[in-house]
């Protein structure tokens, strides 16, 4: 494999100012990767481009919610504007919440699509045009939840669910530009300390770290990502974990729908509502 297969591309990771977003731009840059950085919070996202500065990476920031058309639309307009051109988007930005479809606050729903669903749709939409011009990349960064509707985490698996649709149509609508279209499944993965999520009246609470299963790195997950944009794999799923719920997911459905049964108050208790500090003005 050519090391410098990936060097000078221009690619735009969403949500990296943290996280696995972060992981994955430092990976890319690591190759030479002109990178985008881009996220919500200002002084977050100011700091980590301070930092990509300092260890040498070619890097821009640029605030913006994916959750709305416009500023999708910025995000895409600033990066050419700076560098000309798009070869990768990576669709990492998302939400996650918590809580029974009947008790769960009513905007949860409606934020978690706007972020994980719609983010990816409206940037997808508009970078398109410009990947037909490099034969480029659009990853999205789903998750094992994507698999199937999860108890207690009903808006979560749903909006990601959707999201995998939005993949699958995409690679068959792009199949003739050369646009390669890849869909990688993560599953449970050391989150940032200040990882928050929605709880279920809609505040926001800080997730606390999971005691109870083992997690990946970010850093391997970003090496995977790096790995299906070089070889222009459709899917990946990572993760022992994550390969067994595939398996048992599409091939014993019933089986696998037993075993959520007679697990779902541990599913409830144990990887649903684990704590966590609540957050009372965010940050």
């Amino acid at each position: 494999m050519n090391s410098d297969q990936l060097k000078n591309k221009v690619a735009i990771v969403t949500g990296s100012s943290r996280g696995i977003g972060k992981a994955i731009a430092i990976e890319l840059a690591e190759k030479g990767v002109k990178v985008v950085l881009n996220g919500r919070d200002k002084k977050r996202l100011q700091d980590t481009n301070t930092e990509f500065l300092k260890n040498g990476y070619d890097v821009i920031s640029v605030i913006a919610d994916v959750g709305k058309a416009s500023q999708c639309q910025t995000l895409i307009t600033e990066t050419v504007k700076r560098y000309g051109k798009i070869d990768i988007l990576i669709n990492n930005a998302g939400d996650s919440s918590r809580g029974t479809v009947e008790e769960m606050s009513a905007s949860n729903f409606k934020n978690l699509m706007e972020t994980n669903y719609n983010g990816g749709a409206y940037l997808s939409k508009y970078v398109v045009p410009h990947l037909k011009k490099t034969k480029g990349h659009i990853i999205f960064i789903n998750s094992v939840g994507g698999f199937r509707g999860m108890p207690y985490n009903s808006a979560y698996t749903a909006s990601k669910m959707a999201q995998a649709a939005l993949a699958d149509a995409l690679r068959i609508e792009l199949y003739d530009t050369g646009i390669h279209v890849g869909l990688m499944y993560v599953g449970f993965t050391e989150n940032d300390p200040k990882k928050s999520i929605l709880d279920v009246d809609g505040t926001r609470t800080y997730l606390p770290k999971r005691e109870n299963i083992r997690l990946a790195k970010p850093q391997s997950v970003a090496r995977s990502v790096r790995l299906m944009i070089e070889k222009r794999n459709d899917k990946t799923t990572l993760t022992e974990l994550g390969l067994l719920a595939n398996f048992m997911i599409r091939y014993l459905p019933r089986f696998s729908n037993w075993i959520l049964l007679v697990n779902r108050e541990r599913i409830e208790k144990q990887f649903t509502y684990i704590g966590g500090e609540k957050i009372v003005q965010e940050e």
